[in-house]
């Protein structure tokens, strides 16, 4: 229950001021708080292999097919349609065994944002993220989000300061990933009332957040990032190994887990 202390405190700090800057930039890899993880770090134990065509929705401007080896754009809003109430691009993943909650960061998600603007510039498209262990109820990450503009001189490009964003996959730059710590949601009611299962997480799914402001996070600041994108628009999601989301703590396969009572059993008699 450590870390949902600390969590609150950095929520109630994160209030105070949209600069205070208290988390990693875009390819920070030493930080105590959200450090990125290169794709090719040796934490990852497996990948995301599959797309769940069922669970997921392409917004307008977004891919039309599910790309298994290209990028899978979310598609974007624009103001009418933001105004009109219309859904939102999401991208839900399966993987080999799943994902369980372990000693910290258990997963990280990967997205094609690139540096520009000081300080901590990014060319930024967000998306919420959401875990579940049956694929029908999903339990959202507690996010923070408190820029209210771009970064001094980035330009066209519009870059905002990644330091003042915290879970919400998109907040590193392409080739490195955001890490998510199942522990964030020990008290979430879906958690709590045993609906999701930390210990078994077979599905991750993200949510684009049109970046006008519209969207909040769990304090109800406005979302901001590069709203609106020429071309498709919204999060990018790219599949194949070494992108895509890499898992960190996954479930133990079910030989592993049969040998494991095995040794255990073996273990018993032996002091019996």
């Amino acid at each position: 229950m450590l870390r949902t202390y600390i969590f609150a405190l950095l929520l109630s700090l994160s209030a105070t001021a949209a600069s205070a800057g208290i988390y990693s930039g875009p390819s920070q890899t030493s930080h105590p708080i959200d450090a990125a993880i290169p794709s090719n770090s040796p934490l990852f134990t497996e990948w995301a292999n599959a797309i769940d065509a069922s669970r997921t929705y392409f917004a307008p401007r977004g891919a039309t097919t599910i790309s298994p080896t290209g990028f899978n754009s979310l598609g974007d809003l624009d103001a009418t349609q933001i105004a009109a109430g219309d859904k939102v691009g999401y991208l839900t993943v399966t993987f080999p065994t799943g994902v369980k909650n372990g000693a910290g960061a258990d997963f990280a998600i990967f997205e094609n944002g690139f540096a520009f603007g000081s300080p901590n510039g990014l060319f930024a498209e967000l998306a919420y993220v959401e875990v579940s262990s049956n694929g029908v109820d999903f339990a959202r990450f507690p996010s923070i989000s408190t820029n209210v503009a771009p970064v001094t001189g980035s330009g066209a490009f519009a870059g905002f300061d990644m330091s003042n964003v915290y879970n919400l996959a998109g907040k590193h730059a392409g080739g490195f990933g955001t890490p998510f710590n199942l522990d964030d949601l020990l008290t979430d009611p879906l958690v709590v009332g045993g609906s999701v299962n930390l210990a078994s997480i077979q599905y991750v799914k993200l949510v684009d957040i049109p970046g006008n402001g519209s969207y909040l996070d769990s304090l109800g600041n406005p979302i901001r990032d590069n709203w609106l994108t020429t071309g498709s628009g919204g999060f990018d999601f790219r599949l194949p190994g070494g992108q895509g989301v890499g898992v960190i703590n996954a479930v133990p396969e079910p030989a592993s887990l049969a040998l494991a009572g095995i040794a255990a059993l073996l273990s018993w008699r032996r002091r019996r």
